[in-house]
């Protein structure tokens, strides 16, 4: 008996240690959440020309970008406004100079930063990881022209630099 006995207690004793450990693992802190800069401001209108010369508003992007403080994640709160473009209206988003995500979007909702012009708009409000180090990001924004018979894709672009590195 003596021989179990000892036995008896040293599986006891694994199992307890075994237990303590995963409860001492799912107990651990999880990591901090990165915290977020100040809001960057994004307001880029696009703009079509007649050949008369008559301005026309296509399309415009409104709302900030925020970086977090760890360098691998960045926050869009934008909404896409389609004013006159014969198009939906797109968002493309570069992160260190390369392509990293593209929106184009229609909800129906019609806020008050979108200004005057037809069309519906889009609403992207989305905290977007990045594999590597953000160091800035770039904005294109896009729409499609039309006057008369001709159709003239217009676009502009901004820049954001991120403000931790």
């Amino acid at each position: 008996m003596p021989r179990s006995s000892g036995l008896r207690r040293r599986l006891s004793h694994l199992s307890a240690l075994t237990l303590a450990v995963f409860l001492g693992a799912s107990l651990a802190a999880a990591p901090a959440q990165a915290a977020y800069g100040p809001a960057q401001p994004v307001d880029i209108q696009l703009r079509g020309y007649s050949p008369s010369g008559y301005t026309t508003l296509v399309g415009r992007l409104v709302g900030t970008v925020r970086f977090d403080d760890g360098n691998s994640m960045y926050r869009l709160d934008l909404t896409l406004c389609r004013q006159s473009s014969y198009t939906s209206t797109k968002l493309t988003v570069n992160v260190n100079g390369a392509f990293h995500q593209w929106y184009s979007r229609e909800d129906g909702y019609r806020p008050e930063a979108c200004g005057g012009g037809h069309g519906l708009s889009g609403v992207v409000n989305a905290d977007l990881p990045y594999s590597g180090v953000v160091q800035n990001i770039g904005l294109v924004y896009e729409g499609l022209h039309f006057s008369g018979s001709t159709a003239t894709p217009v676009s502009r672009g901004a820049f954001y630099d991120n403000p931790f590195n």
